[in-house]
């Protein structure tokens, strides 16, 4: 009987104990570092979450993103309350925006809505107003490119400003070629700009040609100056003359292809016929021969060739046939072509029928109207223009 009840209270003393012991492992566990850095993070988990919710709701609703859109914007914002994003909103409505370019926007650059509309979105707009660019081309140009509000004004667009007005000695010349092609102003000019300059003066390029190439060509202009410098060497060992403003476009042509592709087109010209020193020929007359894609070139030689019937070497001293539409020149006008020359109203002598083809459209048509048949080669004209126009929209 004493046996029992020791070992009965021996028992319920080792498990009270026990019990008391974890107990107080429990107390401990909740009042330590540990379990407070783990409440921590799950409330801030939680907050996580909340924000991650509101913001993807908030680019929905109120900024019009899709779903898809929306959850790869808030990668790159978190958004805790509307205030700040809505006088964003609110900034842009009151400056012309339109709001399908304020969604453009901020899909593209999330981050703009966390930008302070007076001292950062207002001065960039204050900036271009100064310069006397008008409010809908603003507009366009920041709706184009926003990463240009996320580009400091002091350090870099009035800098970049003064170097293309510089170079252009002009400020309209600088407006007109920022309003066609704002992208100039988003990259750094004493990394690209200023040193593709510097390679074209030493390599002999007349100032009044480089104005010209920034104006027509700026995207040439942020080409890395390694490439630009390789691409500059290769056309003077070609034979360009750097006084011709050809020099500059043959850089382009060499600029924008990698090596194979250049090999490639190469190879495309020589299997229609041309020798080695015919392409070399062709190139310095019309360096945009070597910009035209391989498609294009095949279906030029094949409509001359098998089509008109002329040799290789025709459009090798003319290259600049490479250069044309087929859609909007070279198949209406071949067609018109072919039917002068079954009438016999035309000689078949190249040099004039690539004449017609090179005439402006208004010539063109003032010369078809000196023939007979003037209406029925306008009509076929027409009907040629016409069916081009709807392959190429169909393809």
């Amino acid at each position: 009987m004493f046996n029992f009840l020791g070992k009965a209270i021996s028992y319920y003393g080792r498990h009270n104990i026990a019990a008391t012991r974890d107990h107080h492992k429990l107390r401990f566990l909740q009042h330590s570092p540990l379990s407070m850095l783990f409440s921590r993070n799950c409330i801030s988990k939680s907050n996580n979450a909340n924000h991650h919710s509101f913001t993807v709701s908030y680019l929905m609703n109120s900024c019009g993103l899709s779903l898809e859109s929306a959850l790869s914007a808030s990668k790159y914002v978190r958004l805790k309350t509307p205030h700040k994003p809505d006088s964003v909103l609110n900034f842009f409505k009151k400056r012309g925006f339109p709001k399908s370019h304020t969604t453009n926007i901020i899909k593209r650059i999330p981050k703009v809505l966390l930008l302070s509309p007076e001292k950062t979105l207002l001065p960039k707009l204050e900036f271009f107003r100064s310069k006397g660019i008008s409010n809908p081309d603003i507009v366009k140009i920041l709706s184009k490119y926003p990463g240009l509000f996320c580009r400091s004004l002091d350090n870099h667009l009035i800098p970049t400003f003064n170097s293309l007005s510089h170079l252009l000695q002009s400020s309209e010349k600088t407006i007109a070629l920022i309003i066609h092609f704002p992208h100039i102003l988003y990259h750094d000019a004493d990394y690209y700009l200023l040193p593709n300059v510097k390679i074209l003066r030493d390599s002999g390029v007349p100032e009044s040609d480089i104005i010209k190439s920034i104006a027509s060509w700026p995207q040439l202009f942020l080409m890395h100056p390694k490439i630009f410098e390789k691409s500059a060497a290769s056309v003077k060992e070609m034979g360009i003359n750097p006084l011709r403003l050809k020099f500059v476009l043959a850089i382009q042509a060499k600029c924008i292809m990698s090596e194979s592709q250049w090999e490639s087109k190469l190879d495309v010209y020589k299997k229609w016929g041309w020798s080695e020193q015919e392409w070399l020929a062709a190139f310095l007359k019309c360096p945009w021969c070597m910009i035209t894609s391989e498609d294009k070139i095949t279906a030029i030689m094949d409509f001359f060739v098998n089509g008109m019937g002329w040799e290789p070497a025709v459009i090798a001293k003319h290259p600049v046939l490479t250069t044309f539409s087929m859609e909007k020149r070279i198949i209406p006008r071949g067609a018109v072509i072919q039917f002068l020359l079954s009438k016999g109203l035309v000689k078949s002598d190249t040099t004039y029928l690539i004449t017609l083809l090179s005439y402006p459209e208004k010539t063109f048509m003032l010369r078809l109207m000196n023939y007979d048949d003037a209406p029925k080669l306008l009509k076929l004209y027409q009907e040629k223009l016409d069916h081009s126009n709807k392959t190429k929209c169909s393809v």
